[in-house]
């Protein structure tokens, strides 16, 4: 298998899983019943991972050709290098934010539900 193909099934396999996730996330927001800020939280979290994961994919084969195939050493402070790495701390910095903000909606959600009685359990008559 050369490095196209490999790259391209991996990339495959990523955005698979990143649908899965999605699809997933939408239907424990059905079944949980949380609000439709959160599952569009959750969505905005599996997103984030997956660009994060294409970003560091990028960044491997670029280490990778960069030193098995041509035999150099990697420089960081070079262009491409520093442009990936710079894109992978801004979406993991946006990651945290979602998770941040995801946690407080949470919160609010369970506060609210304590609040109205729907967390408490029905008795039997």
């Amino acid at each position: 298998m050369d490095k196209k193909e490999f790259y391209a099934k991996s990339e495959k396999i990523i955005n698979d899983t990143f649908e899965a996730v999605k699809k997933y996330a939408k239907i424990m927001a059905k079944k949980t019943g949380e609000a439709a800020s959160v599952t569009k939280l959750l969505i905005r979290r599996a997103t984030l991972e997956h660009q994060i994961a294409k970003a560091c994919s990028r960044l491997g084969s670029k280490v990778y050709d960069q030193t098995v195939r041509k035999g150099e050493t990697i420089n960081l402070e070079d262009a491409e290098v520093v442009s990936v790495i710079d894109e992978i701390k801004k979406l993991e910095q946006q990651h945290e934010d979602v998770e941040i903000t995801l946690e407080k909606e949470r919160s609010k959600l369970k506060s609210s539900k304590t609040k109205s009685g729907k967390g408490k359990t029905k008795s039997s008559t």
